[in-house]
């Protein structure tokens, strides 16, 4: 039980600093789903049973919406490249 106080605490903590784009789908076991970040092209949103946690792609990288994954900059398509 303690451990899923914790986790909704840093998912509404998480989601405080920026805003997905886009809802999470009814959670699944078997499908995970991930969402780009409205303002930063370095952050993406992990779907989860509680809502959205974010994500920070490694130092260099950029969220590939095409792909799902983190890329380099000249790979991945995003709104805003900072």
């Amino acid at each position: 039980m303690q451990f899923s106080t914790v986790a909704v605490v840093l998912a509404f903590a998480s989601s405080a600093l920026g805003a997905a784009v886009g809802v999470c789908p009814p959670w699944s076991d078997d499908k995970h789903f991930l969402l780009a970040d409205d303002a930063d092209c370095t952050i993406f949103w992990k779907c989860n049973p509680w809502g959205p946690v974010k994500i920070e792609c490694p130092k260099g990288l950029y969220f590939a919406t095409q792909h799902n994954w983190c890329d380099y900059k000249e790979n991945a398509i995003c709104a805003k490249k900072n």
